[in-house]
């Protein structure tokens, strides 16, 4: 572990300084409870600090030292181990009443709170071999635009579409939940829309602009994200906002809803676009697949995989993306269950403004914000890579 590193001044995403108003602007109207007072807990000091910092995450565990990862670094926050008796104050300092006794009688706890003069932490309690443990992650009121984000031009093409699904995929911590609420602030700036999200819980609140927005959390507003997508189509959505695809349900309803009309956002942990498909089509019977991937075919928009990379010379974190489109052909692969060949029209469609991960990689390391390491960091398999030459025999194919 690094010990120590100098002090942050600007967000490792968008760059704003840490003294902006707009990262600390209160945000009571627009949630169900008022911000918690948290001054008197023990973690309150660690939780300034991770904000003020701007670290991603706050890791709080028994027999271990309180930590922050800070550009994939963990910073130890004091050099003396954390007590099982001190975890377990802290997790009964912050977690509502209900939410104590559920996690009391054995179960994770997972909810976002605004906490007051500070900022919206999302939090995860849980037990391990030696006690309880948080993790926490603080989340800026300050909504960065898509622009500040580095995200590919096409997703606002995206975002005006009417109906279809888009997806946004990538591992866990790579920024989704940030690029999603991009996207809905994006539209919400432009756009006469009826918005409605089902979340678990909701990170980044957003207040009504233009459009009219209603945020839901499973666990408080709904009992799951396929009971909220139910719901959802009773509710004259314009768009759907669907925090996680997890479970069979839920990826079902999102098809039918995107499939009848409406514009439908979600989320998938996959590590590209092809994966995401796979995802989605192993999760029902054999004898459903193949009804599943014509639908598919037919509602998919596109899918933004992203990963975040250290900056070649700034302290703070670059997006890299992965983009497919749903042109005809990459339709007619999905139908016909030849998802291993979409990765070559995604190589070749620059026209269609398609890239794939390293494209992308490569493409920051030419503008001077990443640096050539960021290609070890890729897990894509050589194999699956065209050569130059079969990458202009593919564009050639697909011309004729």
């Amino acid at each position: 572990m690094h010990e120590e590193i100098p002090n942050l001044k600007k967000c490792t995403l968008c760059g704003k300084l840490a003294s902006d108003p707009e990262h600390r602007q209160s945000s009571t109207d627009s949630t169900d409870s008022p911000p918690a007072e948290l001054t008197g807990s023990p973690a309150y000091p660690w939780m300034k600090e991770s904000f003020e910092r701007h670290a991603s995450d706050l890791f709080l565990s028994a027999t271990q030292r309180p930590v922050i990862k800070l550009l994939n670094d963990f910073i130890p926050l004091r050099q003396n181990p954390l007590s099982a008796e001190e975890v377990s104050k802290i997790i009964a300092s912050i977690l509502p009443e209900k939410m104590l006794n559920a996690f009391r009688s054995g179960q994770d706890v997972d909810l976002a709170i605004d906490v007051k003069g500070l900022a919206r932490f999302r939090l995860n309690t849980f037990r391990q071999l030696h006690g309880s443990a948080l993790a926490m992650r603080p989340l800026p009121h300050y909504i960065p635009t898509m622009d500040e984000l580095l995200l590919p031009k096409v997703l606002n093409e995206l975002s005006r579409l009417t109906s279809g699904l888009i997806l946004i995929t990538g591992p866990t911590g790579c920024g989704k939940s940030t690029t999603l609420a991009a996207l809905i602030h994006t539209i919400n700036q432009r756009d006469q829309k009826n918005i409605i999200t089902i979340e678990d819980p909701i990170e980044y609140i957003i207040p009504s602009r233009r459009s009219l927005i209603h945020q839901r959390e499973v666990g408080t507003h709904v009992t799951s994200f396929a009971n909220g997508l139910r719901s959802a189509l009773r509710e004259h959505p314009d768009i759907i906002v669907v925090g996680e695809l997890r479970d069979l349900e839920s990826i079902s309803l999102a098809i039918r809803a995107a499939e009848t009309g409406h514009l439908v956002l979600g989320t998938l942990h996959s590590t590209d676009a092809t994966q995401a498909i796979t995802r989605i089509t192993d999760v029902f019977d054999s004898n459903r697949q193949p009804q599943i991937r014509v639908q598919l075919a037919q509602s998919l928009q596109g899918i933004i995989s992203q990963r975040l990379f250290r900056h070649a010379n700034k302290p703070k974190m670059v997006v890299a993306t992965e983009v497919m489109i749903a042109t005809m052909a990459i339709r007619t692969l999905i139908r016909e269950n030849r998802t291993l060949e979409i990765r070559g029209y995604i190589e070749t469609g620059i026209r269609e403004q398609m890239n794939t991960l390293r494209q992308s990689v490569e493409q920051r390391i030419r503008e001077g914000r990443l640096d050539e390491h960021c290609l070890a960091e890729l897990n894509t398999n050589p194999a699956h890579e065209l050569t130059d030459d079969e990458i202009r025999i593919h564009r050639d194919q697909q011309t004729h």
